[in-house]
């Protein structure tokens, strides 16, 4: 099997830490525009939350659970050409509570 590196990862992955403050959040500075974006309450023990574009921003997906998906908004609200958008939801973005 042949192996395959990534020259540069940074350029397809970032991990990227953020202080939620209750109100509409831009998350900026990843270094290109995510297509997946998992958060993860450092804070609290919401549960994790992804968002994909092909979903599309406002769909979750719960890893750690057993939904399939759901439907809400106020979570990841965009994807931006640097990062993403959160809403006013507590799960991603309470105030002064600390996520990955």
């Amino acid at each position: 099997m042949a192996y395959s590196s990534i020259p540069k990862p940074s350029v397809y992955f970032n991990t990227k830490l953020y202080t939620g403050t209750g109100n509409s959040l831009n998350v900026t500075s990843v270094g290109f525009q995510p297509d997946m974006v998992w958060i993860k309450d450092r804070t609290g023990t919401n549960n994790h939350e992804i968002a994909d574009a092909v979903r599309g921003a406002n769909y979750q997906i719960y890893p750690n659970l057993a939904n399939a998906q759901t439907n809400a908004g106020g979570h990841l609200t965009a994807f931006a050409s640097d990062g993403f958008t959160l809403g006013t939801d507590g799960a991603t973005n309470t105030n002064n509570s600390n996520y990955v």
